[in-house]
């Protein structure tokens, strides 16, 4: 193999990257069904959709991380980078300033790393379905409860109907489709908010 053939292989894609790009552009998908903000009662906001995208992201990252394989491995790091990527692309985007974009990233990795945290310790000790609803609704939910109990109890509907869904999407993850770059997501199920 010649010097010039090395260095053309160095800088062809690897293929891991690209599987990375496939899940998050699959969490992306995902996270953005209208059935979240028009059943679930998920608010259209940046920070709702933030954290709906964090969910889905960790979901897949920590099913990843579950199987202790280097191919598993290297495709959650290759996911978990084009999410963080696509934050500091989103940043810019906005017009927030060269400068600033490390200070801000800084800040939302600490948010993205504690929810990680947060939900891999919850699901590894296998919290029920009532913590889990719980830490929805401080995150998911965290603008619709505005201290009226009316208001608590139906982000606590809405948190542990998206509770049921997380556990489904969850059991779903496949880790063979997962390397290969594919997601099977379950469809969620409609909510009649009237019941």
């Amino acid at each position: 193999m010649s010097f010039l053939d090395s260095l053309s292989n160095f800088f062809k894609p690897r293929p891991v990257k690209a599987i990375g790009n496939q899940l998050y552009a699959a969490c992306v998908a995902q996270a953005r069904l209208p059935r979240f903000y028009l059943d679930y009662g998920v608010a259209d906001e940046i920070g709702t959709r933030f954290e709906l995208l964090t969910l889905h992201v960790v979901m897949v990252v920590t099913r990843l991380k579950s199987e202790k394989t280097e191919q598993a491995d290297d495709t959650a790091q290759t996911l978990f980078d084009a999410f963080l990527l696509a934050l500091d692309s989103t940043l810019r985007e906005q017009g927030t300033g060269d400068l600033t974009v490390p200070k801000k990233m800084k800040k939302i990795g600490q948010v993205v790393y504690t929810r990680l945290a947060k939900w891999d310790g919850l699901w590894r000790d296998g919290a029920g379905r009532d913590v889990q609803a719980g830490y929805i609704a401080r995150t998911v939910y965290a603008g619709d409860e505005d201290g009226d109990e009316v208001a608590s109890d139906i982000a606590g509907r809405k948190a542990a109907a998206l509770g049921l869904y997380v556990d489904e999407a969850r059991a779903a993850l496949k880790i063979d489709e997962l390397v290969a770059g594919r997601i099977s997501w379950p469809v969620p199920i409609a909510l009649d908010e009237a019941a």
